[in-house]
């Protein structure tokens, strides 16, 4: 019984937020046997605000293409919520992963990347650490050096 109640108290819970359902259900799939519990999924601003409130997640995981609406605009809100935002996007561009962090995102994840890559970075950000994945990283040096 000590081991469930100690590895529950280390699960991390994710709010999910992509418009996309059939996403929101593989990245369920995929991060539940690494020990990463997704709590709430939803599919936009007003929802995710919602479910922050009713799931208290340790990360918000965080598309920034919501189809009509904002998603760097809901990163500021989950941040100025104290909630860490993981942002996990197919923009593989300096000027998304720059805005992103500027929104308060504490990490950036492209869709391209491995899922180890994913749960790496959903770790370091639930342990309120910075993290950008490779893909990320030399999309930012590449938007430094004027490319």
């Amino acid at each position: 019984m000590e081991n469930n109640q100690e590895k529950e108290a280390e699960t991390i819970r994710v709010l999910v937020v992509d418009d996309h359902p059939a996403v929101c259900q593989g990245l369920e799939l995929l991060l539940e046997p690494e020990g990463i519990k997704v709590c709430a999924e939803a599919g936009g601003r007003a929802e995710a605000l919602v479910c922050v409130e009713q799931c208290q997640p340790d990360i918000a995981l965080v598309d920034i293409s919501l189809g009509d609406e904002d998603g760097l605009a809901l990163v500021a809100d989950l941040s100025k919520r104290a909630v860490p935002v993981l942002v996990y996007s197919i923009h593989e561009d300096g000027r998304h992963v720059e805005s992103a962090f500027a929104a308060g995102s504490l990490g950036y994840v492209t869709k391209q990347e491995a899922h180890k890559v994913l749960v790496s970075a959903i770790c370091e950000v639930a342990a309120c650490r910075r993290f950008i994945s490779p893909r990320a990283a030399a999309a930012l040096d590449d938007h430094g050096a004027g490319a």
